[in-house]
């Protein structure tokens, strides 16, 4: 059953590395991304084929990833928002490296579906989405590893491009699902107009649809921004996260 499921991924990791954009010169790497630790609890040896892959779970290399993730965030934060204060950067960050995030961005690339589990034993329902965060997470750490130590990237170059086109690029267009369920867009805004003396924003629901709510963000008299939502509050919040997007490097 291992070899099994061992065998189908590699099959796969054509598709993988295309999916993520890099091509491993060690592929025990980003198999053992993929094999979580109720498969494998120590370093096991595999004959696939004509090889022999000496693999473990992916906890390490998700320790390692999730320190490279928090720190390509804070730079990318720090740079893109130099008003913010330290509360405000870790806000910013906490919403990209949070569990739900992680998740969502894993399986919009359609990999959750090569994790190597021991659904037997566990059952399919022990799956969480920590388990596919941390599989993200063994991504990055894989791919940083291996352009490290084979490619000798001592600039971060292709951990870096794999943050800035796959991660952002899948945060962005996940942002609305994401803001509902997790972030607090109007608390994080209402932080930042305090610590430059404004007033804070004002959120007018002008129209209740069926089953949607539309709302506007009101800063001096002017209609700022517009959000929609089933309820009043995910309309609000909306609206929120629209006026950071477009207007906040305005202030």
């Amino acid at each position: 059953m291992l070899i099994d499921k061992i065998r189908f991924l590699v099959s796969n990791l054509g598709y993988i590395e295309n999916k993520i954009d890099y091509q491993f010169i060690d592929k025990s790497l980003l198999i053992s991304a993929f094999i979580h630790n109720s498969f494998i609890n120590s370093p096991t040896k595999v004959s696939i084929d004509d090889d022999v892959l000496v693999l473990q779970n992916n906890q390490r290399l998700e320790f390692l990833g999730d320190s490279i993730l928090n720190y390509l965030v804070s730079i990318y934060a720090y740079e893109k928002y130099p008003f913010f204060n330290e509360e405000n950067l870790s806000y910013f960050r906490s919403l990209i490296v949070n569990y739900l995030t992680l998740s969502k961005i894993l399986k919009s690339l359609d990999l959750d579906s090569y994790l190597i589990f021991n659904y037997e034993s566990l059952g399919y329902n022990s799956i969480k989405t920590k388990t596919y965060a941390d599989l993200m997470e063994a991504i990055i750490g894989a791919i940083y590893y291996d352009s490290v130590k084979n490619k000798n990237d001592t600039n971060l170059f292709y951990v870096t491009k794999f943050f800035n086109n796959i991660i952002l690029k899948k945060f962005y267009e996940l942002i609305d699902e994401v803001m509902i369920e997790i972030f607090d867009w109007k608390g994080f805004l209402q932080t930042i107009f305090q610590r430059k003396g404004m007033e804070a924003l004002k959120y007018v629901t002008i129209e209740k649809r069926v089953n949607e709510f539309v709302c506007v963000a009101v800063l001096d008299n002017v209609e700022v921004s517009i959000g929609f939502g089933k309820t009043k509050k995910e309309a609000e919040k909306q609206a929120a996260f629209n006026f950071f997007i477009n207007k906040i490097n305005s202030l």
